[in-house]
């Protein structure tokens, strides 16, 4: 699997309690913001349909189907 890595800005706050929540899951903090994003987008999907990546012209474009 391919992974992207990007910056993310957040308050020092919501910094520190994903930190504190990660540890005490045994993930990382990076980990835990993975984990809470994919279940998040299952979420999503089971309230909107799929999500289907297609990809055009090396762009990875989002379309959803219900």
């Amino acid at each position: 699997m391919e992974t992207t890595s990007f910056m993310l800005r957040i308050s020092d706050e919501l910094n520190n309690k994903l930190v504190e929540i990660a540890k005490s899951e045994g993930r990382s903090k990076n980990k835990q913001i993975e984990y809470i994003l994919k279940k998040y987008v299952e979420s999503y999907q089971e309230n909107n349909g799929k999500i289907n990546i297609n990809q055009n012209n090396n762009n990875k474009v989002l379309t959803t189907t219900e």
